[in-house]
């Protein structure tokens, strides 16, 4: 009895580790601007920092701000280790040719797309994890005289 409990044991622990990928952990998140209202739609994505080769965590932002971050799969959670953060808000849609006005202003300030400039920087615990990402709005836009 007291060997199969163990050979048990033995087996419950290898079935996490069965995928071959690193461990992740659960990362849940909210994205908030300053005024405490969420950003409603978007991708939030993280790059490792202390790994050779960085593996990239991804999670979409649901209209209330929340997000669920995955690596491998959807939803798998992260690596544990320091990350560098970017919000990519506001889909980039059109071409670019579209007259003034057809697209609406961005919401969610253009700083946040880019690793270098975005100045976010978390790291994930080997636990269960909770983030709270503050991002600033966009700059208005200049009114054009012509």
């Amino acid at each position: 009895m007291v060997r199969l409990i163990l050979l048990s044991s033995v087996l419950v622990g290898l079935a996490g580790c069965s995928d071959g990928n690193p461990r992740r952990y659960a990362v849940n998140g909210q994205v908030l601007f300053p005024d405490g209202r969420p950003l409603t739609t978007g991708t939030v994505e993280r790059e490792t920092l202390d790994e050779e080769e960085p593996l990239t965590a991804t999670g979409t932002v649901s209209e209330n701000g929340t997000f669920e971050l995955g690596t491998f799969d959807v939803d798998d959670g992260a690596v544990a280790g320091r990350h560098r953060v970017v919000v990519l808000g506001d889909a980039e849609i059109g071409t670019g040719t579209e007259r003034p006005g057809l697209l609406p202003p961005p919401t969610l300030h253009p700083r946040y797309r880019d690793y270098k400039t975005s100045g976010l920087e978390f790291t994930i615990e080997p636990d269960d994890n909770d983030i709270k990402i503050q991002v600033e709005y966009a700059p208005k836009p200049q009114r054009r005289r012509y």
